[in-house]
């Protein structure tokens, strides 16, 4: 099924041949793909072409989309805008490997399906050339590689799975870990949130676009960039949970030191000692390193996870070095 992204991007080329049409398509839009009213569907100040529900029909049942990795004369190439009549074709598959961004136009019937494995080699081809598509502007741009602490948006070509995180690191099979990470809810994706600093969530380079939101205030492809990291924190919020940016952690909500609360914490000595807030810089340094412990029994705990972790370390066969 066609996504919500590549049936407006259709629809915003056309206006309803009649106000029948155009309830019929809204309504459709409405079921199958949760539109709301205020979603902009046709094109603006009814400059398209005319446009009837059974044409809209034949074309999302059969129709070429946007962003759609097809066969053209049998060349792997990327399609942008998408018609009735035409296709525009933004990147395509050159013998040596490279990718053509030059941009053409052809019909619908002389585009073909490919098979998973050659879209794959095609997205492939975008991530070894550096290219990535950009569904505001339908051309390939610089591909964005995320690093470590980036806050990013990511969704795959067709925009069906939208998501916003933050970046722990890339494996070496090109898999993009989270620290954290939400998921927003489509027609077809229910909503996700993970938050357990090694998100392993099959998110691709390959097969994901992401943008870079770590600025505040600027536009992307699926909102303002402030907006888009808020949602991250307030869908955390709602689990009880927290992301601290400079620390690179989670945290459970309210867990900052109250002045004159009783905590625990592990001496170097590898023993648990107890203390009471009182504001200053020692206690403070114990909470950022995360050795600040509200409840006696998990101090102890943690000290016997440490003392085994020193164990195994002295026993490694790496000594004194650590396997990965």
């Amino acid at each position: 099924m066609k996504s919500q992204f590549q049936t407006l991007s259709f629809l915003s080329n056309y206006t309803p041949q009649t106000d029948l049409d155009g309830d019929f398509i809204n309504s459709f839009l409405a079921q199958y793909l949760q539109t709301t009213p205020k979603t902009a569907v046709f094109a603006p100040n009814f400059d398209g072409k005319p446009l009837d529900a059974q044409s809209f029909i034949s074309w999302f049942k059969n129709g070429s989309e946007a962003l759609k990795i097809a066969k053209f004369k049998n060349q792997l190439i990327l399609l942008g805008n998408c018609t009735l009549d035409t296709c525009d074709i933004i990147g395509s598959l050159l013998p040596d490997g490279s990718i053509s961004t030059e941009k053409f136009t052809v019909t619908p019937e002389q585009i073909s399906e490919v098979s998973e494995q050659e879209e794959q080699t095609f997205k492939q081809a975008l991530l070894d050339n550096g290219l990535q598509p950009s569904p505001t502007t339908m051309q390939l741009v610089p591909k964005f590689i995320p690093e470590l602490g980036n806050r990013v948006i990511f969704y795959d070509f067709s925009i069906n799975v939208q998501g916003v995180g933050v970046v722990r690191e890339i494996t070496d099979d090109d898999n993009v870990i989270f620290f954290c990470y939400f998921i927003y809810p489509t027609s077809t994706q229910p909503k996700r949130i993970g938050y357990n600093l090694h998100e392993n969530i099959g998110v691709a380079l390959q097969s994901f676009v992401f943008e870079n939101i770590d600025k505040e205030g600027i536009t992307s492809t699926l909102g303002e960039s402030t907006s888009c990291f808020r949602r991250l924190g307030r869908e955390l919020n709602k689990v009880g949970k927290v992301w601290k940016d400079k620390l690179h952690r989670i945290e459970p909500l309210g867990f900052e030191p109250k002045p004159g609360s009783t905590y625990y914490y592990i001496t170097d000595k590898l023993d648990v000692k107890t203390d009471h807030e009182k504001g200053v810089a020692t206690s403070r340094m114990r909470y950022l390193a995360g050795n600040y412990f509200t409840n006696i029994k998990t101090a102890y705990k943690m000290e016997n996870k440490i003392r085994d972790l020193l164990k195994d370390y002295l026993a490694s066969d790496a000594w004194p070095e650590m396997e990965d």
